[in-house]
């Protein structure tokens, strides 16, 4: 059956992501394998030909890929001698996709929003929508994170009145956006 809402919430960070649910209106944070909050933006490549994302990925000492994002929308690729290939940007941010939808056991997620540094141009953009589509995610709707963060403190601000400054201050961007 088919989605007839988002309920799942992306990060997909270039540092660290994170997965929420809407749950009785609520967005919860899932955890992670670990018990965190974040997930390292993190993969890497066994000699038995296994991916691994995240805090045991981190924890390799050779075929590790970070910061991975930085490259979406390009032909940078990064060679895995273990798995006897090159990988593209949108193929390794689609296994740290993969990973963070493993943390919703209950549900099969096909549809997500996802968040994007404000800079994102068009080939980065689709390079994005496109790591969802082999993660198993059809249908994605992309949002800049400083409109992300600035939603999620306004909708939760119990003063309404006013202007605030809201910043995303990540791993690998920093965006503002003003609201009133």
């Amino acid at each position: 059956m088919a989605q007839s809402k988002m309920k799942f919430g992306i990060d997909l960070g270039t540092t660290n992501s994170a997965i929420c649910k809407m749950e009785s209106g609520e967005p919860v944070i899932k955890k992670t394998d670990t018990l965190k909050d974040t997930l390292p933006s993190c993969v890497s490549f066994t000699k038995k030909k296994i991916a691994k994302v995240g805090d045991s990925a981190s924890n390799d000492r050779e075929n590790v890929f970070i910061e991975f994002k930085r490259n979406m929308g390009t032909d940078k690729s990064y060679e895995s001698s273990n798995m006897g290939e090159s990988f593209s940007p949108e193929q390794l941010s689609a296994e740290v996709l993969k990973a963070l939808k493993s943390f919703i056991a209950d549900d099969n997620i096909t549809s997500a929003v996802i968040t994007i540094p404000a800079k994102f141009k068009a080939d980065q953009i689709a390079a994005t929508k496109r790591a969802a589509q082999k993660a198993g995610i059809e249908h994605c709707e992309l949002l800049q994170e400083p409109i992300a963060a600035s939603m999620a403190y306004g909708l939760s601000a119990s003063n309404k009145n006013g202007q605030w400054l809201v910043f995303d201050f990540g791993g690998g961007t920093f965006d503002v956006a003003l609201i009133k």
